[in-house]
């Protein structure tokens, strides 16, 4: 202590012979600052930390939306929660639950607070004492994250202001508080960074480091979101919006197309044997599927959704009839045209399940399950179809601890392989109807057919039987299998044939990872989420709004009416007290209402511009221009 003191003492005795000045505009000794940081290349990694905490959560840590698996994509026709806010559409400029699920001014905020600090870090490394190569990858990095904080923003919003640079308030107001740029100029901007990432950053830089592949996953899917949103919608919603020329639209599309084909033309990924595996299983590090995962560990860090897909109640939701009708026969046909198909007069599961898609059997559990049934069943869901996605077979069988609670320690991969294939092939097709090179046979094969691929077995069946599906071929401008053309009886009449095709396996590939919700807003098809259809005049739910087929008779106990499960039967309109029919789990009509067309149903497609940003702006004397409708 009395040297502490001494010490103290003799440091206190210098200040006087010191400039004040020059002691006063010391750098801290104890702690970096930011002209002692940018050192090495340990500095850029750690600082570069942030943005995958952002932008990798993979299943998250709790038990809310998972990162947006499972019923973190709930605003879609194929997973709907009870939750009111979550099955309608958003009633105000503040809410709004098919963008992320995130308040409107968090994500506007936290999205500048990404890009500034990318922008500081591509503002320093060219002042560093490191090599070329160094300072190429880091830039890579940095503009690879203004890449994605820039694509989430448009997502949501539409255009944005865009800034590339560091900005002093005092100095630069006039840019730091302009007017939003267009979307299609902020898209551009997007594909320069992710093109200079792709170029510069490493193939490989250490486990669970951004690199060159993770550069092109995450490239191919946004740079397909943001020009098949152009293509779609134009440059904004409502009357104000213009059409995208193709001269636009191409770089983009190429763009998606680019970051696909440097994942696919490396030899480092392959579609497996497992689907299942690449979602429920402790280590991700070998699996050829995965590109970028989040890694959980026993002890350290664990997620919440094994236990979602095990013995807990899904009362957060559950998959709707609509998902379940879309998948394929296994003679590769809907099931509208497949003779193969055993539900046509009964759709109950223990028919509709048959010959499917082998993906349906390790994604849905083929047996009944509905909550507040009176029945007891153990993982019961509000549609009656359980999900088992998410879920370890093994760990389940052996009552694993992993199964429980937020316990699991299986790692969340956040961009795979599969998806990158249907990245491509939707790029490919989408560009080839403006001008691109001709879509081909090959297309296919590297994409669609290779996820066809996959010898898959469906669980608890003795004895097991490898399974796969068909392959598609071109044939004129629909797809065959086995030499018979596709013709689906309910094909969207607005979407090409080989497009619904395209469309259709990326939903069953990736069904509950997330993109459905997205898919449908970069489509334009928010109506596809109506909760009813018309048909003779009368008013009927959706398929979207229904769960699975159930007869009273083959259930003995089940509770049914006000004090049980719902049941709507299409051959009986009137709804009267019926004895069979598929689970109206919400009973209610006009839940949800998209009117194509109308401002007041196309202003859903982009949120609306936090308010208090349009106050900040004006208190300055700027403007900053809101969304149409909102």
């Amino acid at each position: 202590m009395k040297k502490y003191i001494l010490y103290i003492g003799c440091i206190l005795l210098m200040v006087p012979f010191c400039g004040c000045d020059d002691f006063l505009d010391r750098d801290p000794q104890n702690k970096q600052t930011n002209d002692t940081y940018w050192l090495t290349e340990t500095s850029l990694r750690t600082y570069a930390q942030d943005f995958y905490s952002r932008y990798f959560t993979g299943y998250g840590t709790d038990y809310t939306v998972f990162g947006g698996y499972f019923s973190g994509d709930n605003f879609t026709d194929d997973f709907l929660t009870l939750a009111g806010g979550a099955r309608n559409f958003p009633a105000s400029a503040t809410t709004d639950i098919n963008a992320e699920g995130t308040a409107s001014a968090n994500s506007w905020s936290v999205g500048y607070d990404m890009v500034y600090k990318a922008d500081v870090m591509i503002e320093k490394i060219p002042g560093m004492n490191i090599s070329d190569e160094a300072k190429n990858h880091w830039m890579g990095i940095a503009r690879f994250f203004r890449a994605m904080a820039y694509s989430s923003m448009v997502k949501i919003y539409g255009g944005v202001p865009y800034i590339d640079e560091v900005l002093d308030p005092g100095n630069n107001e006039s840019v730091l508080y302009k007017d939003r740029d267009s979307y299609l100029t902020v898209a551009q901007k997007i594909l320069e960074d992710y093109q200079y990432a792709l170029e510069n950053v490493r193939t490989n830089d250490t486990k669970l480091q951004v690199n060159k592949y993770v550069v092109g996953a995450y490239m191919s899917r946004d740079m397909l979101y943001h020009a098949t949103w152009l293509k779609y919608h134009g440059t904004n919603i409502g009357t104000t919006s213009q059409a995208v020329s193709n001269s636009d639209l191409k770089p983009l599309f190429q763009g998606a197309i680019d970051g696909a084909e440097a994942v696919m033309s490396s030899n480092q990924f392959a579609i497996g044997n497992d689907y299942n595996a690449i979602f429920s299983t402790d280590d991700l590090s070998s699996n050829k599927e995965v590109i970028f995962y989040r890694e959980y560990t026993t002890g350290v860090q664990c997620n919440a959704l094994m236990s979602y897909n095990a013995s807990e109640n899904e009362t957060m939701g559950g998959v709707t009839e609509n998902a379940i009708e879309s998948y394929l026969c296994s003679d590769g046909l809907p099931i509208g045209q497949s003779p193969l198909y055993a539900g046509a007069s009964d759709p109950s599961i223990k028919n509709s399940f048959q010959n499917r898609d082998p993906r349906l059997y390790q994604t849905v559990v083929d047996s009944l399950r509905i909550y507040n049934s009176g029945l007891n069943p153990m993982a019961a869901s509000p549609t009656g179809y359980a999900t088992k996605k998410f879920l370890n077979e093994e760990w389940f069988a052996e009552d694993s601890p992993y199964c429980k609670n937020i316990y699991s320690p299986a790692d969340a991969p956040t961009i795979r392989y599969g998806e990158v294939l249907l990245n491509y092939v939707e790029a490919r097709y989408e560009i080839s109807k403006i001008g691109g090179d001709a879509f081909v046979q090959a297309d296919l094969d590297k994409s669609i057919n290779a996820l066809r691929g996959r010898h898959l077995t469906k669980w608890g069946e003795t004895p097991q039987v490898a399974r796969t599906m068909p392959v598609v071929s071109l044939s004129g401008n629909s797809l065959s299998v086995n030499g018979t053309v596709i013709n689906d009886p309910v094909r969207d009449s607005d979407v090409d044939p080989i497009l619904w095709e395209i469309r259709r396996e990326r939903r069953m590939e990736l069904i509950m990872e997330g993109r459905r919700g997205e898919d449908l807003r970069r489509w334009a098809k928010y109506e596809y989420l109506n909760s009813d259809d018309t048909v003779g005049g009368v008013k009927v739910p959706d398929m979207t709004f229904l769960g699975a087929y159930v007869k009273k008779a083959d259930y003995p106990g089940i509770k049914t009416g006000s004090d049980g499960v719902h049941l709507f039967d299409p051959a009986d309109p009137s709804n009267a007290n019926p004895d069979e029919g598929y689970i109206w789990y919400l009973n209610q009509h006009d839940i949800r209402v998209f009117k194509k067309g109308e401002l007041e149903s196309e202003r859903y497609y982009l949120r609306a511009i936090p308010a208090s940003q349009i106050t900040t702006y004006k208190d300055k004397g700027y403007t900053l221009t809101q969304n149409p409708g909102w």
